[in-house]
């Protein structure tokens, strides 16, 4: 672990100076946008979140609320409105204290679809030291679950896609949501709140694509999650088949264990992009130093352009009826 002490409150700050700076640049296509979600910038997000000093990112934590507030000024650098209500945080009731969502809209461009979202969707939370309630186990002197791969890869990918598709123009023709959730590793309860306190209804959702755990394992591979079949899982395997340059083998499978739950069970199509376990997870051995980053950045790709077909296609993917309710287990294997 590297102990860098990184703070995330000025980096955000940083950030969020630098790209309002640029404002007025030329329009990029979605090929120019998607490359720009690279291995290297993945990686230096993941690093910072995953750092020593954000002690596991227990929820409800200090170093939670910092990482929210720095998503909060990645979201207001990419040009995102507020998309929990008033503002771009949603507080609810944790087990042991309050904890946050955060959530940002992109405005769609279509008058006639832009009150319809597609939702990108990932924890920032892990189960952080052996004090806290989630069940972090010290190895040898390392005593902190730094959950990179599980969760700060997706966590990540959603505030890279956030700034990618504020580059579009035009601009997807249906909204778009990007959504952080804490809670996860106690059982998906920061969706389950922001599903069931929505800034939007949850029937202008169009689907939801959830990232979690996208950095380890073969190169080429990655799992959609799903709960019941459906053409939103048909459309992900088309979408990954186009664009080979990506070098990822898309593999459908029935499985919960992440945020993507709590969207299918309230009648939204959703998938969960997922990487697979490994020996590290939920260990203090998940640490950035061992994630791909390039395999992360080409499933950040793949969720951009299934994201960019889902906000621009005229008609919604079909939803499965709610299914019958799935253990909340977080991170389950599919």
């Amino acid at each position: 672990m590297t102990g860098r002490r990184f703070s995330l409150a000025l980096a955000g700050a940083a950030a969020a100076a630098g790209l309002l700076g640029c404002a007025g640049r030329e329009p990029t296509s979605p090929v120019t946008q998607a490359q720009s979600i690279t291995a290297s910038r993945l990686q230096r997000r993941v690093a910072d979140i995953a750092d020593d000093s954000m002690l596991g990112r227990a929820t409800p934590s200090p170093a939670l609320d910092r990482l929210a507030a720095y998503a909060v000024a990645q979201f207001q650098a990419s040009g995102l409105r507020p998309g929990a209500g008033a503002g771009f945080i949603q507080t609810w009731s944790a087990p042991r204290g309050p904890a946050p969502n955060v959530a940002g809209v992109l405005e769609g461009s279509d008058a006639s679809l832009a009150g319809e979202y597609v939702v990108f969707v990932a924890h920032m939370d892990h189960i952080g030291t052996p004090g806290s309630a989630e069940g972090c186990a010290a190895v040898g002197a390392d005593s902190i679950c730094n959950g990179a791969d599980d969760n700060a890869s997706g966590t990540a990918a959603v505030i890279e896609l956030a700034r990618a598709f504020a580059g579009l123009e035009p601009r997807p023709r249906r909204s778009l949501l990007f959504l952080l959730v804490s809670g996860e590793e106690l059982g998906l309860l920061g969706s389950q709140y922001y599903v069931a306190h929505p800034a939007v209804p949850v029937a202008r959702m169009v689907a939801a694509v959830a990232l979690d755990m996208i950095s380890r394992n073969a190169p080429d591979s990655v799992l959609a999650l799903r709960l019941a079949a459906g053409s939103l899982d048909t459309l992900a395997t088309a979408v990954a088949a186009a664009h080979p340059e990506l070098g990822l083998r898309l593999h459908v499978a029935t499985g919960g264990g992440s945020d993507h739950v709590s969207f299918a069970q309230s009648g939204v199509p959703a998938v969960a992009l997922f990487a697979g376990l490994h020996a590290d997870y939920h260990r203090p051995t998940d640490s950035a130093d061992r994630i791909d980053a390039g395999k992360a950045a080409h499933i950040a790709r793949l969720a951009f352009y299934l994201g960019l077909e889902l906000a621009n296609r005229n008609a919604r993917p079909s939803a499965a009826p709610p299914p019958r309710p799935v253990p909340a287990a977080a991170d389950a294997a599919p």
